[in-house]
């Protein structure tokens, strides 16, 4: 048995704790049953297809025909530590400006920032994708499944 990335067992392994954590927060609520499911419920199935899809990354990086091979050194240069401070500051950013901003100018903002992180998107991708995320994240979040949560920061 050997690794083809390590970088995937890690991740995988995180993804598994996480929605470990998840499934034990979650299940504080009540599960409740199938025909009278209680607020954990869906939750708690996210959390194991979160687990699953863990396992799943974990399998696809070893090797069980293999021999053991030392895995590649994972490099960390500058660019991954910066992207790593964008995404955590993002999270940190959303929670920070929700209750005074409003989703969409939090979802706007935070998405902007992230944005920044990705050598994929210019400065204006990031701002366009970041609009429409906003608008869908409006729309369905506030508008369509009603959550208790103001829209805009001046109410509504």
């Amino acid at each position: 048995m050997s690794v083809k990335d390590v970088r995937d067992v890690i991740g995988g392994a995180l993804l598994i704790a996480v929605g470990i954590a998840a499934a034990i927060a979650a299940s504080g609520y009540g599960i409740g049953n199938a025909r009278n499911i209680g607020p954990g419920f869906f939750p708690v199935i996210l959390a194991g297809l979160l687990v699953l899809t863990g396992c799943g990354i974990v399998v696809s990086a070893v090797d069980f025909k293999g021999g053991v091979s030392p895995a590649p050194p994972i490099r960390l240069d500058a660019w991954h530590l910066w992207c790593l401070v964008v995404v955590a500051g993002g999270f940190v950013l959303f929670g920070l400006l929700l209750p005074v901003a409003g989703l969409f100018l939090t979802c706007l903002v935070s998405i902007a920032a992230v944005g920044a992180g990705s050598r994929l998107l210019t400065p204006v991708g990031a701002l366009a994708t970041a609009v429409v995320l906003a608008a869908i994240a409006v729309v369905l979040f506030r508008y369509l499944l009603d959550l208790q949560v103001q829209a805009w920061p001046w109410g509504g």
